[in-house]
């Protein structure tokens, strides 16, 4: 009998202290708004110590207790915590990966380099590990493209970021979002002879040359033109491309430029780069698609930048070349 009572004491013990440390994971505490970083493998004794030390749990062992019933992967990142929270939900926070998000706009034209400065600056991820990864063309094959880097596949868009966030997940997130802005216009490159790589270097060209929308299916008549009779493209935007290419870069084009021996360099080479030197935005990416019917081979921009002439012989090139101040 004794036995018995004291095999039922011991099991409301046992019950009750469950009872209590559910309570105690379940329990809402008030926090007031505060942002904690959670590095890449940090161990989740370290992590539960943070949070106890931050104020957003009450108990890291009940922290613990937790993780040892759920075993959940816990997410890196930064977590922006504020309201009445359990140590249940804090747990489901860093579970489900709901970090903090931030902005960052890539506009149209932008090229890699752009993009890895725009990422560093706001903290998004080091701008030299993305480089690293954009750059490689193991990469681009990861996605079944045939070009060296994923230059021009990272759609212009605005996005929101955790801080911290691996290179390849960004790469990842802006191609998908590409795939699907593109959607429609890739259903018609099959019709137009094109390749999916061949559309976008055409597009990145194009984005480079103008701001203007009605100017560019007038700029990708003069490229596919020009590349039918087998004449060297001589797009300026290339040469930068190849500058930024090999860290020459400093905001000004320099006649220096025009013979760096490199593949990009369309005043060197014959034929289109082997990859794009911007990403387009959907207008340039339309042009390519749909280019002027026009004879035009040549086209010079004004002084200024604000509009280009075109036309079909070299002789009326030379006049328009006046005509701009060039």
């Amino acid at each position: 009998m004794k036995k018995v009572l004291f095999s039922f004491f011991y099991l409301l013990v046992v019950l009750g202290a469950i009872g209590y440390v559910a309570y105690e994971i379940v329990k809402p505490i008030y926090i007031e708004p505060k942002v904690v970083e959670i590095k890449y493998g940090t161990p989740v004794p370290d992590v539960a110590k943070k949070l106890e030390n931050e104020g957003i749990i009450s108990s890291k062992y009940y922290f613990l207790i937790l993780h040892a019933f759920k075993r959940g992967k816990l997410e890196a990142g930064e977590y922006e915590f504020k309201g009445f929270l359990s140590i249940y939900d804090v747990y489901k926070v860093l579970e489900e990966g709901k970090t903090k998000l931030y902005k960052i706009t890539v506009k149209e034209g932008d090229d890699l380099f752009e993009i890895a400065e725009n990422l560093e600056r706001n903290n998004i991820c080091n701008g030299e590990d993305f480089l690293r990864y954009a750059l490689s063309e193991k990469v681009a094959e990861k996605y079944n493209l045939n070009v060296p880097s994923m230059e021009g596949f990272l759609f212009p868009d605005t996005y929101y970021f955790s801080r911290n966030t691996h290179p390849l997940k960004v790469i990842d997130v802006m191609y998908k979002n590409f795939l699907s802005k593109t959607q429609e216009m890739r259903r018609e490159l099959k019709k137009k002879n094109l390749s999916l790589e061949t559309w976008v270097i055409v597009a990145s060209m194009i984005e480079k040359e103008t701001f203007l929308d009605k100017e560019k299916p007038l700029i990708a008549a003069v490229i596919y033109n020009r590349l039918k009779r087998g004449m060297k493209l001589q797009i300026d935007p290339t040469v930068i491309y190849v500058a930024k290419r090999n860290g020459f870069w400093k905001g000004k084009l320099l006649k220096k430029f025009y013979k760096l021996d490199d593949p990009y360099n369309t005043y060197m080479y014959y034929g289109l780069p082997p990859g794009p030197i911007s990403n387009p935005g959907l207008a340039s990416l339309k042009a390519a698609l749909y280019p002027a019917d026009v004879d035009y081979f040549y086209f010079v921009a004004d002084r200024y930048g604000r509009r280009h002439y075109f036309s079909r012989t070299y002789v009326e090139h030379l006049r328009n070349m006046r005509k701009a101040g060039r």
